[in-house]
């Protein structure tokens, strides 16, 4: 009988120890789809200082090859994602190779290529990001995702996005959703009665609006003094630094709680009176689930995938609209009891409907379909 050749997962996401966004998203995806029950072995390539990746080496039908991405410069995982992971991969026997993170060879040397878009936020907007960094998605991505195999995008928003500005053809992509990883359980710990309390996560990239949100919070909060805004999350490398930040989270009542732990985060979500998420263009829109999976109501933008992530379980506001993002969060905190149980209740079904496992399922058809 002949050994099933196996599939290669690029972990290159794995060179942070404190990950965020698609990085997060990444990990809970390969431990997703490393803990499947499939009928095929899997080589991934990967950091294991990176929380949890160390636990792959013990599943079966997995091998763990030990890459040190935390310890190199990024110019260095770049290279060797471009010129020696494909050798590697060759060389272990690998059919195909999946790259979660919007980036992958532009040499495929004779193996089957899968990437993940996230979104393109590059190509759309690049003053968000510095030059270096745009110059080497340009060069590399875009002609990569133009020639591999197939792409697989987090929305149908950005599936979309990339059949019109990129040209990939219908057969050569699919959307399959992200999963969510429930937050450990959290009780409410705050007790002042006259306080109430914005959430916002992981806001500090350009287009996460967060300046907005500043000046829609404090027009607010002249009418409702025990007002809070909470800022979880610290800014990426990558994208431009916003200067005007630094003046705008001195205001009253603006407080920045860091990079928080899983149990931290929940916390936070436990203690929110409502989380806004302004942002300007998402892919999918992570936070609004762990959110709505919380407890909390939303307030979210009305562009891009976020109506299509929220489910109709979301205030929905112009994003450009300071405005309308402070009419957004009134709305919120001046709904009834009822509506607001209705609304909680909605978004709780709204977030069960997306687990990184059925993630994972789609992902190992799709691996048989291009095997």
């Amino acid at each position: 009988m002949t050994p099933v050749r196996p599939v290669g997962l690029n972990g290159r996401f794995s060179g942070t120890l404190h990950p965020t966004g698609t990085q997060v998203a990444s990990f809970q995806l390969f431990d997703a789809i490393v803990r499947a029950d499939r009928d095929f072995p899997v080589v991934v390539w990967a950091d294991p200082q990176f929380p949890g990746v160390a636990a792959w080496a013990d599943i079966p039908q997995t091998t763990l090859v030990q890459v040190p991405f935390s310890r190199w410069r990024r110019s260095t995982a770049q290279l060797w994602e471009q010129v020696v992971f494909p050798v590697r991969a060759r060389a272990a026997g690998c059919r195909l190779l999946h790259h979660p993170m919007n980036t992958c060879p532009r040499w495929r040397n004779g193996i089957t290529q899968l990437v993940t878009l996230h979104d393109l936020n590059f190509h759309h907007h690049p003053e968000w990001t510095g030059r270096a960094f745009r110059l080497w998605l340009n060069a590399f991505t875009v002609p990569a995702v133009r020639r591999a195999d197939h792409v697989a995008t987090i929305s149908d928003y950005v599936l979309a996005d990339i059949r019109a500005t990129l040209d990939i053809p219908a057969d050569r992509s699919s959307r399959i959703y992200n999963g969510r990883t429930p937050l450990p359980p959290a009780a409410r710990t705050r007790t002042a009665p006259d306080v109430k309390v914005i959430l916002g996560v992981n806001l500090w990239q350009p287009h996460k609006n967060l300046a907005r949100l500043i000046e829609a919070f404090s027009a607010v909060r002249e009418h409702v003094p025990g007002l809070e805004l909470h800022l979880a999350g610290r800014p990426q490398a990558n994208y431009r630094s916003q200067p005007e930040l630094a003046a705008l989270t001195e205001r009253p009542g603006v407080k920045i709680l860091g990079y928080l732990s899983d149990e931290e985060l929940a916390a936070a979500y436990a203690d929110a009176d409502l989380v806004c998420y302004p942002s300007l263009t998402e892919g999918f829109g992570l936070p609004i689930l762990e959110a709505m999976a919380a407890g909390a109501p939303v307030v979210t933008s009305n562009t891009t995938s976020l109506p299509e992530v929220a489910g109709g379980a979301a205030i929905l506001v112009d994003p450009y609209s300071t405005t309308d993002i402070a009419a957004g969060i009134s709305a919120a905190l001046d709904e009834s009891e009822d509506a607001r149980a209705a609304r909680i209740a909605l978004g709780c079904e709204v977030a069960e409907r997306f687990s990184w496992p059925e993630s994972a399922r789609q992902y190992i058809e799709l691996y048989r379909r291009l095997s």
